[in-house]
């Protein structure tokens, strides 16, 4: 699922909680144009279920997941 992306936009949620690195995504996605990408930074230990549950239900799709040591790494594009 790895690409060399280069993203629009990055947001860091790291140190943050279930629904704040959701909802700062959608914020974000909303300033994005449809084809641009958004990396995100996230240690909540939910997060790579929460993104996926969302990304179900809309346009947006997951380019790249990465897990770190300290945290996980995605690159969604907008849809």
């Amino acid at each position: 699922m790895k690409k060399n992306i280069d993203p629009k936009q990055s947001i860091d949620t790291r140190g943050t909680r279930c629904p704040i690195p959701l909802l700062r995504a959608k914020q974000a996605l909303k300033g994005l144009r449809v084809g641009e990408c958004l990396e995100i930074l996230a240690s909540d230990p939910s997060a790579k279920p929460d993104f996926d549950a969302m990304l179900k239900h809309l346009p947006h799709q997951l380019l790249s997941y990465e897990k770190e040591d300290q945290f996980d790494r995605f690159i969604i594009e907008k849809g």
